[in-house]
């Protein structure tokens, strides 16, 4: 077994506003260990990281399968196989996988998006042998069985109406149509309904055996455990599996049209949902993390300069803002989210946020605005750890994309964002930027 270790630390701000946060801060961090870093002789990547704080460990296994990896003929088969994954292997039912977790006091649950899928337990420390003994099941020892699959595919075509007629979810696809046309990223994850009714177990059979092998998967674990004995525990459980040849992903292009143009959907919707999207460099970029804190800047609500140009001021074009970084293997992009009333223009409204854009790029951001980023994240980070059934379902897809050197060193290159750098990405990708805009519009006859 050929085995990597890498150990990383935190360091602590030196500026904590409130004296009982940062005594917290460093409470916490005393129950923290390293990180360990590992490859079982299967190729499956093992990431141990040790928390005290309470007696109980979360396994998150991260599988390089989703949306992304289908075809337009098997779109949705990924979110369907999560479902199946629950309904028995060759060695239980069931039943006794999800029973049999609950009866220990754990937790089962798994999770499907473009570029990933996670399965996650969480179990008391005590019982953790039992928790992975079930997940290894799931993930290589599933049988689809052939009595459960209509039930899965109803249930995950109800799933699909029920998305179509939330509006929140039309925009989202809509946006990603626009902006993804052509690639992966434009399908949507749960599928359509005429794939799922009509795919058929062996199908999705296929597409399992092909992907859930362990040199497509990484597994974190957090918890209450010595790495020593966890790294026996999860090579006795994990390490048996057989590595697979994974099929090739087939190519495509990432060419967002931005043309600065405004893309239109008519809907019955009682608001406007517009979305302008403007690239932004990599993860494995040198400025990345400028422009990381940018967005996080952008987005720190009604202390927002862009809040309160867009939302706040005394003629708001506006009623709700966000900012978010899309960040892919393949790309990144700051996405603002906008919602206002169904009457507004939307042309003024994008006329207004790139004028508000312009603006914040000729500012000067002092080094007390980047500690209000920065803080707040890691004392979440801080907090998120403690809370091992949310820790894995957020930072899984970070993993997936950007893996786990970025994953550890991302607080700290984060703080070491300087203001003179975020000025310079404000100048760069905020004055007079490429972008394209999707906006949902009002249309009590459309539909």
């Amino acid at each position: 077994m050929g085995i990597v270790v890498k150990y990383s630390g935190r360091k602590i701000m030196k500026r904590i506003p409130v004296f009982f946060l940062a005594y917290a801060i460093v409470g916490s961090l005393a129950l923290a260990g390293p990180t360990t870093v590992y490859t079982l002789g299967n190729g499956m990547e093992i990431i141990l990281k040790e928390n005290h704080a309470m007696p109980l460990i979360s396994s998150v296994v991260v599988v390089k399968a989703g949306s992304k990896y289908e075809t337009e003929q098997n779109n949705g088969f990924t979110h369907l196989l999560e479902h199946m994954l629950f309904n028995g292997t060759e060695n239980r039912t069931r039943m006794e996988i999800n029973e049999g977790i609950k009866d220990y006091g754990g937790y089962i649950n798994a999770f499907t998006r473009q570029e990933m899928t996670g399965y996650l337990v969480v179990m008391p420390a005590e019982f953790i042998d039992h928790g992975l003994d079930i997940q290894a099941d799931q993930l290589f020892n599933s049988i689809l069985p052939e009595e459960e699959f209509p039930k899965e595919r109803d249930i995950v075509a109800e799933e699909i109406k029920k998305d179509n007629d939330a509006i929140d979810n039309v925009a989202y696809d809509f946006f990603n149509s626009v902006v993804y046309a052509g690639s992966p990223y434009a399908r949507p994850v749960i599928g359509y309904e005429s794939t799922i009714r009509s795919v058929s177990r062996d199908e999705v059979m296929k597409y399992y055996k092909e992907r859930y092998v362990p040199n497509n998967m990484t597994a974190l674990i957090i918890g209450d455990f010595k790495t020593v004995e966890m790294l026996e525990k999860v090579s006795r459980h994990f390490g048996s599996a057989r590595r697979g040849i994974l099929p090739k992903l087939a190519e495509f292009n990432i060419d967002p049209p931005f043309d600065n143009t405004v893309h239109i959907k008519k809907y019955p919707t009682p608001n406007i949902y517009l979305q302008i999207s403007i690239p932004l460099p990599g993860y494995d970029d040198p400025g990345y993390f400028a422009c990381d804190m940018l967005t996080q800047f952008l987005n720190s609500g009604e202390s927002s300069p862009l809040y309160q140009q867009l939302v706040s001021n005394e003629n708001p074009v506006a009623n709700e803002l966000s900012v978010s970084m899309d960040l892919q293997k393949e790309f990144c992009m700051m996405n603002i989210g906008i919602k206002a009333d169904s009457t507004a223009d939307v042309q003024n409204i994008v006329t207004s946020t790139l004028a508000a854009l312009g603006e914040i790029s000729q500012r000067k951001f002092s080094g007390d605005e980047i500690n209000r980023v920065v803080t707040p994240i890691k004392v979440n980070d801080i907090k998120l750890e403690e809370k091992l059934h949310y820790y894995g379902i957020m930072k899984a897809p970070i993993l997936a994309t950007c893996g786990i050197d970025f994953l550890e060193n991302y607080l700290a290159n984060l703080s070491k964002a300087k203001p003179a750098e975020v000025e310079q990405a404000a100048r760069k990708y905020l004055n007079s930027p490429k972008y394209v805009a999707c906006a949902l519009v009002n249309d009590k006859e459309a539909k």
